[in-house]
């Protein structure tokens, strides 16, 4: 018999949404992984083959029961990683690097695979590229840590002749989306839906930027992206001013990302989706799925505010957000009932994000190991901010529609915000309207 179980609101979604776009990769999670040295392949098979048996939403696969997806986990094999050998190449690094962009591009099956699929690339005897790509369905940012450290851990200590030391697994991420579907029904998740009704029920349906070019009648998922750095001395003054306001630096960011769409834009207020992990319980702090939620910040943007002001907002808004984010965003959507249009995202279609601290990437003795970046070429909305901070530093990712904009638009708003963020805090009591390009 299966081992069937319900799925999560936001599992549910992009599955959907798979249905709805067949062959899509806009959620396909690329993990590129460059090896120098003495891999040793078996035991790396060995070390995923743990990680894969240990969390069984990466054996899980999605079936309809009743007209409805449902869970369906399969028994624990042993992971073989296939092996592409390009050393014979004339260019070995340009044929891994077409096979990265084929890899990362290439759909899942959710009705029948795996939700992890590895693949190794070897460039000479003592040169790899290690490809592990996931589905979002099955993974969040904070996975990807777990498993980077639980597969250093298994190759470490096999390698040694040692046996992993990894604590059991108390619960599996099955047993989160029971405990979800039980509380969907309690009074937290009552006082949230309240709030988020009242909070967003004028809200603009549409509330973007302008764009280079008009918007598809369907929404093609095509993107592409900006990557930048934030001068260390503007990611200083950041964490200056959110402890000075009390606040985190999110909400500076926040604060700034809200000044740049009222330039862009000319409008009054914005409205910004914000992924945050709902990770509640201890025990799902150790596990390996899917449990971000969206959740929708309505940041008012006057021009006579001083951007402290604005900080102070944006840290209350954030607040308030994130004490009612136990109403999954899918649901959300459903109450509110929005006017549903294939050529944009419902409720938003910006999005910031911020997190603390970068992949650590593969630990594997022997080795040196570096991470490359993988693209699919994709964007989920039309912009999207996300910025990580790691050793003192800020790196940025701009993610952007190509149906809409133009790869110099993209250039020029990430060097717009750097901009406007230095700025703002070099003299936070600067009113927002003396921050805004004139007329």
């Amino acid at each position: 018999m299966a081992d069937d179980h319900p799925v999560s609101p936001a599992q549910k979604r992009l599955w959907t949404l798979d249905r709805l776009h067949p062959g899509s990769p806009v959620y396909v999670v690329p993990l590129i992984y460059r090896v120098d040295g003495d891999l040793n392949v078996p035991v790396l098979e060995r070390s995923l083959s743990e990680v894969v048996r240990r969390h069984n939403v990466l054996r899980t696969v999605f079936r309809v029961r009743s007209r409805a997806p449902r869970q369906v986990v399969l028994p624990p094999e042993p992971v073989r990683i296939p092996v592409v050998d390009v050393a014979g190449h004339l260019d070995p690094q340009a044929e891994a690097e077409r096979l990265a962009v084929a890899e990362a591009r290439r759909p899942f099956d959710l009705n029948a695979h795996p939700m992890i699929r590895p693949l190794l690339v070897r460039l000479a005897p003592d040169r790899h590229q290690l490809f592990l790509t996931l589905h979002h369905i099955a993974c969040d940012g904070w996975s990807l840590h777990i498993l980077e450290s639980e597969l250093s851990t298994c190759y470490r200590s096999w390698l040694a002749g040692k046996e992993p030391e990894l604590p059991p697994m108390a619960e599996q991420y099955t047993d989160f989306t029971e405990w979800q579907a039980a509380r969907l029904e309690s009074p937290t998740l009552h006082r949230a839906s309240e709030y988020w009704r009242k909070r967003l029920a004028d809200a603009p349906a549409s509330a973007t930027i302008p764009a280079d070019h008009p918007r598809p009648a369907v929404q093609s998922f095509d993107g592409s992206h900006v990557r930048f750095d934030i001068e260390p001395s503007v990611a200083e003054r950041v964490g200056l001013l959110a402890r000075a306001c009390g606040a985190t630096p999110f909400a500076v960011l926040l604060a700034a990302f809200a000044t740049l769409i009222r330039a862009r834009s000319g409008a009054a207020e914005a409205v910004i989706g914000t992924p945050v992990t709902y990770r509640q319980r201890e025990s799902h702090h150790r596990m390996i799925g899917m449990f971000v939620n969206t959740v929708v910040q309505r940041l008012a943007v006057p021009e006579t505010a001083t951007f402290r002001e604005l900080v102070h907002r944006a840290r209350d808004e954030s607040r308030s957000a994130m004490t009612h984010q136990a109403l999954p965003f899918e649901m959300l959507v459903e109450e509110l009932n929005p006017v549903r249009d294939p050529a944009f995202n419902p409720v938003f279609q910006l999005m910031l994000s911020y997190q603390e601290g970068e992949l650590a990437g593969l630990a594997l003795p022997g080795c040196k190991v570096g991470m490359v970046h993988g693209d699919t070429s994709t964007a989920k909305v039309d912009l999207s901010l996300s910025v990580t901070r790691a050793g003192g530093r800020y790196r940025g990712r701009l993610e952007y529609s190509s149906d809409l904009f133009d790869p110099a638009t993209a250039h020029c708003i990430e060097e717009q915000f750097r901009t406007l963020l230095a700025s703002a805090t070099s003299d936070p009591l600067r009113s927002i309207g003396s921050l805004l390009p004139p007329d």
